[in-house]
């Protein structure tokens, strides 16, 4: 499967919103590709580069997209919201001539379901103070912090921590040793009000 990337310094995982701000041709061409022929795009760690200027080099592993919400900001810029959808490998990747990355992928099988304990307990209590935070930036209508795999998702998502940390997380070969690596981490918060 071929789909356009976009490499950046934050990642989105399946359940997640992602909002940006689109100025570069490139990647407006590409929402318009999107549009037109009803598909999405990747979204991958940068590894090397800057999100805008040439491209990125891309980390070997991001998700596929879909776009939920689109308009005019106040800036002028296309704003869009795209919705993780499907974690994928990536395989191989190239710039076209716009200097967009498109790549090969190998999408992923959805996780295995995980039952809730103690220690995940924890990170949803955590992940339920962060969510404060980044609201209305990024809304969830069905937070589900019940659910260990959306728990785990939202704080790789959202926990700030470098590019090679992150991708160190998502390499793990399952949720279940994704949240344990998450609660060794031991997050402390220091005042829970935001």
């Amino acid at each position: 499967m071929e789909i356009p990337l976009f490499p950046l310094s934050s990642v989105v995982l399946p359940g997640g919103q992602l909002p940006l701000r689109l100025f570069e041709p490139r990647y407006i061409n590409m929402v318009k590709n999107c549009f037109k022929t009803e598909t999405g795009f990747g979204v991958c760690l940068i590894k090397d580069g800057q999100e805008a200027g040439k491209p990125a080099q891309p980390y070997p592993q991001g998700t596929l997209v879909k776009i939920v919400d689109f308009d005019q900001g106040p800036d002028g810029l296309l704003h869009i919201t795209a919705e993780g959808q499907q974690e994928f490998n990536l395989l191989t990747y190239a710039a076209n001539a716009e200097d967009l990355l498109i790549g090969e992928v190998q999408l992923l099988d959805a996780a295995e379901p995980v039952s809730m304990n103690a220690g995940y307990e924890d990170l949803a209590r955590k992940l339920a103070i962060i969510l404060q935070y980044v609201e209305p930036n990024i809304m969830y209508s069905d937070k589900q912090l019940d659910n260990p795999e959306w728990v785990c998702h939202r704080m790789l998502e959202l926990l700030p921590l470098s590019s090679a940390s992150k991708f160190e997380l998502l390499q793990l070969p399952d949720t279940t040793s994704r949240l344990n690596a998450l609660v060794g981490l031991q997050i402390e918060f220091t005042n829970e009000q935001p």
